[in-house]
């Protein structure tokens, strides 16, 4: 069913009048009658899934001003442990392993933390 879903979601986004959204709106229709219980969990899922890529899509439009501020391996290696490259495949989304690379909720609390810090400590800079 999801599968199904996905087809009739590209198709709609692809739509060009309003004639082709509601024959997709009659499909989208057909599926729900034909087993309501499988298309709502699949609905449910597929709503799921675009709210984490917004929620990464979110991360990576804030971050976007500072990026070419901030050093990535120093927070990479002072804040996480780990390479720049882990960073900037959370920051970016790339696929790692078959699935987007994304933070995950401690991370994100990680980073805000390591970000906040960043900032007292050039805020206590004063030059004379």
């Amino acid at each position: 069913m999801k599968k199904e879903l996905e087809i009739l979601k590209e198709k709609f986004i692809h739509a060009k009048t309003e004639k082709e959204k509601e024959l997709i709106d009659v499909e989208m229709k057909k599926l729900a009658e034909k087993n309501g219980e499988s298309f709502a969990n699949s609905m449910l899922e597929m709503v799921r899934e675009t709210a984490n890529r917004a929620e990464e899509l979110v991360v990576k439009e804030k971050l976007q001003s500072v990026l070419p501020i901030i050093s990535v391996s120093y927070f990479a290696k002072n804040y996480f442990n780990k390479s720049r490259h882990w960073l900037y495949q959370r920051i970016n989304g790339n696929i790692v392993n078959g699935k987007p690379a994304k933070f995950n909720e401690n991370e994100i609390k990680i980073l805000n933390s390591a970000l906040q810090d960043v900032s007292k400590k050039i805020g206590s800079v004063v030059l004379q």
